[in-house]
């Protein structure tokens, strides 16, 4: 067997390929750590939000052992995460509003199905799983909210039709020239 010995790399200088294959290395711990940056930021995003909806399971359960208080705190804690999805937030301010409307507090159920309806002015009550005086109380909410695509749109038609009639009466009206009859112009300083 031929054994040989390399040189260190302490007395020799780096040739092309070693150097590139160190950039590329360079890159790729790069990329690698960018990953891993991007990777954990959305673990924390997917947790925020699945925490939400575990939060919204258990104040469902809290409230169906009546222990409204309890859910209430949980409710709070969920629509008040900046990364919670729409979604569990328009959940949550459902359930806020059955909960005040248990505890005869109507006015805070009317703020949260306000709430509720401005996250979602499509939202509906299912009739066959929900009290009667919630569907009453969230009913007439929804009769007093406006969508905001149907004020947006309302604007904008204003806006345009106002934009017309503008262009309309301060269009400049043609300016009234003097019209030179064509014929035969006499040079200045001769008198006529």
């Amino acid at each position: 067997m031929n054994k040989q010995c390399y040189s260190s790399r302490t007395d020799r200088s780096l040739d092309s390929t070693e150097l590139a294959e160190a950039a590329v290395t360079g890159q790729w711990l790069k990329h690698v750590a960018l990953l891993l940056i991007f990777s954990t930021i959305s673990v924390v995003q997917a947790q925020t939000q699945n925490t939400c909806a575990a939060e919204l399971r258990e104040a469902n359960q809290k409230y169906l052992a009546s222990k409204f208080d309890a859910a209430r705190d949980l409710l709070k804690k969920c629509v008040n995460k900046n990364k919670a999805s729409k979604q569990d937030k328009v959940e949550a301010y459902k359930l806020l509003g059955k909960i005040y409307i248990a505890k005869d507090s109507s006015d805070q159920a009317i703020d949260a199905f306000k709430k509720m309806l401005k996250l979602n002015c499509q939202m509906t009550l299912d009739t066959t799983q929900e009290t009667p005086e919630v569907i009453a109380i969230f009913n007439e909410v929804k009769k007093q909210q406006k969508c905001g695509g149907s004020k947006k749109l309302l604007w904008i038609s204003a806006g345009g039709g106002l934009a017309v009639a503008g262009a309309i009466i301060f269009w400049p009206s043609p300016k009234e020239e003097k019209i030179e009859p064509l014929g035969f112009v006499e040079p200045p300083g001769r008198p006529r």
